[in-house]
């Protein structure tokens, strides 16, 4: 094995730590399957922090943002209603997810189209 210096193998083991502490979390996680809980709501916070409406510049060349005043707790408690028929699993990959996430989203206006001049009906 390779000799690390002493900042990278501070890291590294810094690094084993939190994975572990995380790890403890995710299994304790009255939610089944709790990784894929986790995996689901950090891409829907992510599409949530990154598409805000009030947010978007001017000259942003977006097709779709949040509406204003949408929160990620109205959407999370939305999904909680609805998870059983999304048809989320583990197996379809960070792809399919992701665009599932977003399938979903839309079609409960929580990700709306926008046309040049703003929303579209």
């Amino acid at each position: 094995m390779a000799e690390l210096d002493l900042q990278e193998a501070t890291r590294r083991d810094d690094i084993y730590n939190e994975l572990n502490q995380i790890v403890d979390k995710i299994t304790t996680l009255p939610v089944f399957p709790s990784l894929l809980w986790v995996w689901t709501f950090d891409v829907m916070r992510n599409i949530y922090e990154n598409n805000q409406y009030d947010d978007l510049a001017e000259n942003d060349y977006v097709d779709e943002a949040v509406p204003s005043g949408i929160t990620l707790k109205q959407i999370f408690d939305k999904f909680w209603e609805d998870v059983d028929g999304i048809g989320l699993s583990m197996d379809l990959g960070d792809e399919i997810i992701d665009e599932t996430i977003r399938d979903w989203m839309r079609d409960n206006n929580f990700l709306v189209a926008l046309d040049e001049d703003g929303w579209l009906e």
